[in-house]
């Protein structure tokens, strides 16, 4: 393929804060950054409330900081350089809005407490998901055995209805549904199940695995633990060699004395052991048409 490769611009910060007394409301960090955005956001504030300045955008270190002022509070949207700002600024401004139509109450009457906020980052991230995902693919929980610092983080996000709306998808979660199917099982928007996956994902509730179709094909990426090989033997041996990353699993299941399904359950284990991983088919399909 000759096309040139396209560098999409990623969101990196994006924060809502109050004009009056410049206190961080809510602030989602979603990239690594080579600046502290908070240093970033400190001097917008600085320039917008306390030298009374308008500022609608400026560059900082390659990003592209977009700045809307609402009449409680400025929305702040970093990401990546990039040439136009403008859909980035409509979707700040309709984030600032919305915020300050829901909570317009709680911010005339000001007591400092932030917590009551938290719950709107479900709408933000509605708009910019931590990340996106293809709707094929099936959410699994990590199980309370695997749990370690690194798994099952605390999401700050969980609380009042955007806690209730998280419970609520965990319940459709069952390792056998993909993502789509639980949109179409839902009564929640699609894009709050996106966003709602994202911060799973992020704070690593969940693992993502594909279902297993006759088209599907593996290839071997690590040789099958012994506890594997005791169970299934040399048939696995032969699955597992098979496996080399240009035969779809109808065309194994031919060659092996097994049903679909058994392979097909062979191959989960396989899969979820780390020893086959998927082969992209869009980049085969690339490669035929370069021959």
């Amino acid at each position: 393929m000759n096309a040139t490769a396209v560098t999409k611009a990623e969101v990196r910060y994006l924060s809502l804060v109050r004009k009056e007394g410049g206190e961080p409301i809510i602030g989602i960090p979603y990239r690594p950054m080579s600046v502290d955005p908070d240093l970033v956001a400190s001097f917008v504030l600085a320039v917008i409330i306390f030298e009374n300045r308008q500022l609608k955008t400026f560059v900082k270190e390659g990003y592209v900081v977009v700045i809307e002022e609402g009449a409680y509070v400025v929305g702040l949207l970093i990401v990546d350089k990039v040439d136009d700002d403008e859909p980035y600024r409509q979707n700040l401004i309709k984030i600032v809005e919305k915020f300050e139509a829901n909570y317009e109450s709680l911010l005339t009457s000001w007591k400092g407490d932030i917590r009551p906020f938290r719950e709107y980052a479900l709408d933000i991230l509605q708009v910019y998901p931590y990340r996106t995902f293809d709707l094929k693919m099936i959410p699994r929980l990590v199980s309370k055995s695997e749990a370690t610092p690194d798994y099952q983080a605390i999401i700050p996000w969980s609380v009042g209805t955007t806690d209730e709306k998280l419970q609520t998808v965990l319940g459709y979660i069952n390792g056998k549904r993909t993502i789509e199917e639980i949109m179409q099982q839902s009564e929640f928007e699609d894009s709050e199940i996106m966003a709602i996956m994202s911060m799973l994902d992020k704070y690593k509730w969940i693992t993502l695995i594909r279902r297993l179709e006759d088209n599907s094909i593996l290839i071997k990426i690590n040789d099958p633990p012994m506890v594997l090989l005791g169970v299934y033997g040399d048939q696995l041996t032969k699955l597992v060699e098979l496996c080399d990353g240009t035969r779809t699993l109808s065309e194994i299941c031919e060659l092996l004395p097994f049903n679909m399904e058994a392979v097909k359950t062979v191959a989960n284990r396989l899969i979820d052991a780390g020893v086959l991983s998927y082969v992209d088919t869009s980049s085969i399909v690339e490669r035929k048409m370069e021959v």
